[in-house]
């Protein structure tokens, strides 16, 4: 049977997610056989595993972390909120049901036997299960309904690490706080606190360190550094939702993503935060169109509702203003589907309307079915299929066409199996719609893309070595390596080495 370890943080955003992403790393380079978990996530950045299962992206990054597949056991409960106080339950990889939040504290029991079904699979499969709490474990309104935090510490008895985020500020009060409303039995659990994104140096928190230990009785293991990371991001508050921070080499090629109230799976955007051709931001005003060359409306967990706030923000006539001087506009997922001329929802899975009118754009409409979606997909640009892409498609939509559009992409592998088909819309090079996610994570494809838009905009074509810009999965490799790294750096070398031992 495996051996356990479980973060926990004072709050939402501590570091629980790439901590554990990192201390696995750490792990599988000692040559243990790993694998992450999650009991229970609240996210729109979902991704989609080699075997058609959904689950929370950072989860898939933790398994990337320990070079093991994807596996909807290590999230066996994914919810997505969708507005309304809806949310959209995943269990197992699969939509479970929609409901209220007060309704789904409901079927905790029953989803509870699948948290211990899931964890005790793949007990038995590795050598570590590193596991990851939820918000702060010290909610008292919800200890007992809970199914991710100390619930689960307590059923595989795993010595738990508290994250505390000193950037944040009021480290030590959180730290103490959340120890103080632990129950007896769960402090029993808790091996010792992490102070996480720390500035400045550590001798000037010593006498800090020493005072909350004297309190507590809880040893500090380590002091981590702020470090800027390219990682995936599991929610909202992401500061890369910030956008571009590099200087654009050459001219300024400027793409603005809307940041819609329900925006998910802004992690497409991340690859292009550093690259040397693009200066990337993020827009909630139809007035920030101007100066763009691209503008993209991105995946949206309730594309109705999102739609409606586009329309109330004065979008719709932008948009059509933007295409007539020249803008280029690009739709992924629920973006592509607002650009057709209407939406149908006849479950009202998100809409109490039966049908909304879209954006107008593209002649064409979308139904929303009950089954969702979910596979991944890999194939090429339709006119350069030397631009390859490996993304994943995740909607319950499907499109009809009322006319005849050029295709953006070829699909020449779907879950694994060859085939070959067209997939989404491309208009005069100015208007491109697509379902797949993750198309600008390869370099090739980013780089031809890119190259085509700017042709298009009597821009000139920078000269890149496409080896020059990694793709996203190679800087996620280099990122997990440093970050493992750094952890082991700073980790109090007694409890590394306990844990190694099994001690």
């Amino acid at each position: 049977m495996a051996r356990f370890l479980m973060f926990q943080g004072t709050a939402s955003s501590a570091g629980k997610s790439v901590i554990a992403a990192g201390m696995i790393r750490l792990l599988r380079n000692k040559g243990f056989k790993v694998a992450p978990f999650k009991a229970q996530n609240m996210s729109l950045n979902s991704g989609v595993t080699p075997r058609g299962e959904e689950m929370g992206r950072a989860q898939i990054l933790q398994a990337q972390a320990a070079g093991v597949e994807p596996d909807a056991r290590m999230n066996p409960i994914l919810l997505k909120p969708q507005g309304g106080n809806a949310i959209q339950v995943i269990v197992k990889g699969k939509v479970w049901k929609t409901c209220s939040s007060f309704e789904y504290y409901q079927y905790v029991e029953d989803l509870w036997q699948v948290v211990k079904e899931s964890l005790d699979s793949l007990a038995r499969e590795f050598d570590f299960v590193v596991m990851e709490g939820a918000g702060s474990p010290a909610e008292i309104n919800l200890r007992r309904k809970d199914l991710v935090n100390m619930r689960v510490a307590k059923y595989c008895n795993a010595p738990v690490i508290l994250i505390g985020d000193i950037d944040r500020g009021g480290v030590f009060a959180s730290l103490y706080g959340t120890w103080a409303l632990f129950e007896e039995e769960e402090r029993k659990l808790l091996q010792g606190f992490l102070i996480n994104k720390f500035r400045g140096e550590r001798r000037i928190l010593e006498p800090a360190l020493q005072e909350i230990e004297r309190l507590t009785g809880v040893p500090v293991l380590g002091v981590l550094p702020y470090l800027k990371l390219h990682l995936d991001e599991e929610d909202s508050l992401s500061e890369h939702l910030k956008g571009s921070k590099h200087q654009v080499v050459g001219d300024v090629f400027r793409v603005g993503v809307i940041r819609l109230p329900h925006i998910a799976n802004y992690t497409d955007f991340q690859p292009l935060e550093r690259e040397l051709y693009v200066k990337l931001g993020y827009i909630n005003s139809a007035k920030e169109l101007a100066g763009l060359d691209l503008l993209i409306i991105p995946g949206t967990k309730n594309t109705f509702s999102d739609l409606a706030w586009l329309v109330e923000q004065g979008f719709g006539e932008a948009i059509e203003g933007f295409l007539k001087v020249g803008g280029l506009v690009m739709g992924i997922c629920g973006g592509f589907q607002m650009l057709g001329e209407r939406l149908v929802d006849p479950w009202g899975l998100e809409s109490p309307k039966a049908t909304v009118p879209g954006l107008g754009v593209l002649a064409m409409e979308t139904y929303f079915a009950q089954e969702k979606v979910l596979r991944q997909v890999e194939g090429y640009l339709a006119d350069d299929q030397s631009a390859r892409f490996a993304g994943y498609e995740i909607h319950m939509g499907r499109t009809r066409f009322k006319k005849a559009y050029s295709p953006f992409l070829v699909i020449d592998k779907l879950l694994g199996q060859g085939v070959q088909r067209f997939e989404g819309v491309c208009v005069d090079k100015r208007i491109f719609g697509t379902y797949v996610h993750g198309i600008f994570d390869r370099a090739s494809f980013r780089k031809r893309f890119f190259d085509c838009l700017k042709q298009q905009k009597g821009l000139p074509v920078l000269d890149i070595d496409i080896k020059a810009t990694a793709s996203w999965e190679d800087i996620r490799e280099q990122e997990l390596d440093r970050l493992s790294a750094v952890l082991e750096a700073n980790l109090d070398l007694n409890f590394l080495s306990r844990l190694l031992a099994g001690q």
